[in-house]
């Protein structure tokens, strides 16, 4: 049997995890998808929309994300997988 591999990362291939081009750019594409999710979502009285989203950039590299904010958004996903449909406005 082989022994476990171990990868670590040296610090330059690090910086551009955390970089801020990088969280731009993931910033960029979950604005996009949830942009896109809101739009496919009817109206709702509520002061925020459906679908958020964040970038987060500290520990190991750069992170974002896209939730359902509001209980019609999560209505909304649960019903018609909103979220799923919407992946393709982030390429």
């Amino acid at each position: 049997m082989a022994k476990s591999v171990r990868v670590r990362i040296n610090s330059g291939a690090r910086a551009v995890l955390t970089s801020a081009g990088v969280a731009g750019r993931l910033g960029d594409m979950a604005s996009a998808i949830a942009a896109s999710a809101n739009a496919k979502t009817s109206p709702d009285d509520m002061r925020n929309d459906a679908y958020m989203s964040e970038v987060d950039s500290s520990g190991n590299r750069a992170h974002a994300r896209v939730w359902t904010a509001t209980p019609h958004g999560i209505r909304n996903n649960n019903k018609h997988n909103t979220l799923l449909k919407s992946l393709d406005a982030g390429r």
